[in-house]
This record gives C-alpha cells, sequence and structure tokens, in this order.
C-alpha cells in the first residue's frame, strides 16, 4: 500500500474516533461534579416535545424555546448562559421560565421540566428522565441517546418513555468473557 493511502486511512480511522469520543459529557459540563463515578451522561434533541427529570442530581445544560418548570431545586444554581428567559411564577419551591434561552441547572431537584421547540440537552448526573416528542414538518421527532450518538433512538410519539441516569445495566456483565465448555456434543468432546 502506498505511504499516501497509509496515511489517509489513519487520519480517516482518527477523525471517526474521535466523532465518537465527543458524545461523553465534557470537563465543562460535568462541572464540580466530574469525579463522580454513580453518575452518567445522556443527551437529548427534538424540534417539537417535552420532557421531565425526576429525582435529579448533577449538572443539567438546556438550549430550548418555550417553558421551563424546577420545582424543589437545592445545591445548585439556574444559570442563562445566552438568550432570554422571563421568570412567570415563583412560589411554593416552584419556578416557572418561559422564553429562548441557553441554561445550566446544577444541583438537586424534584423535577425540572420542559416543553416547547428546538431544544438540545447534556446531562451530567442520575436520577429519571421522561420523554415524549411531536412529529415536525420533516417527521422526526428528536432523539435521546447515552454516550454513543450512532446508538442515538427517536423520542416517543404520542406516549411517555421512562429513562434512567446512569444507563441501567439489567444484569448483563460487559467484562464478561466466554468460556468454552468441555464434553457433550456442542463442547466438542
Amino acid at each position: 500500500m502506498k505511504p499516501i493511502l497509509k496515511f489517509g486511512m489513519v487520519g480517516a480511522l482518527t477523525l471517526v474516533s474521535l466523532a465518537n469520543f465527543a458524545q461523553t459529557a465534557t470537563p465543562a459540563q460535568r462541572g464540580s461534579y466530574a469525579n463522580r463515578s454513580d453518575f452518567g451522561t445522556m443527551h437529548l434533541q427534538t424540534n417539537l416535545g417535552s420532557f421531565k427529570s425526576i429525582d435529579g442530581e448533577g449538572r443539567l445544560e438546556v438550549k430550548f424555546s418555550g417553558t421551563l418548570l424546577i420545582t424543589k431545586h437545592t445545591d445548585g444554581k439556574l444559570e442563562v448562559l445566552s438568550g432570554s428567559l422571563r421568570k412567570e411564577y415563583d412560589k411554593h419551591d416552584r419556578v416557572i421560565y418561559t422564553g429562548s434561552a441557553s441554561v445550566v441547572i446544577t444541583g438537586k431537584w424534584r423535577g425540572v421540566q420542559w416543553f416547547g421547540k428546538d431544544m438540545t440537552a447534556t446531562w451530567w448526573g442520575k436520577g429519571a428522565m421522561r420523554i415524549t416528542g411531536e412529529f415536525d414538518r420533516n417527521l422526526k421527532t428528536g432523539d435521546y441517546w447515552y454516550d454513543k450518538k450512532e446508538e442515538a433512538m427517536p423520542f416517543p410519539a404520542s406516549t411517555l418513555m421512562s429513562l434512567f441516569l446512569p444507563q441501567p445495566n439489567y444484569g448483563a456483565d460487559p467484562n464478561i468473557v466466554p468460556q468454552g465448555r468441555k464434553g457433550g456434543t456442542a463442547g466438542g468432546g
């Protein structure tokens, strides 16, 4: 193989592998929670839909247009990175904002609920998330994924789906090594 082709293949493989690593939460997205081994990463994207994070903890970065309700928020803050939000309600441990903005919510919360359009989110933390999407003009409902964008799944339409963070393993051990059995017809002996 010619050296230029080898160089081109190595470069292409490097770019592909970098794209795969780009989906985990960055150190900036992890913030002061970077050293938590019990946390995971979840990404959300939809043009029209809603989500509710329940009993969450960590750092939730959301860019959206619509309405945001935060319930029983403790040990952290809401920071507006860009855009404009208007506080509509602030009583009984509930705060409602409307507008178009990019925000970061840190700490613990009983609930963070959003509905509207043009939403992208990255959550580094733990808790539960309920999502639903509506079909946009391109018949897309949105996507969610944990660490690998190529494993993205569509938002459900006309129903709710419950997701958990960190991603549940359901008992499978990813580090298990298959062991051959001795005897019997399948074992070759």
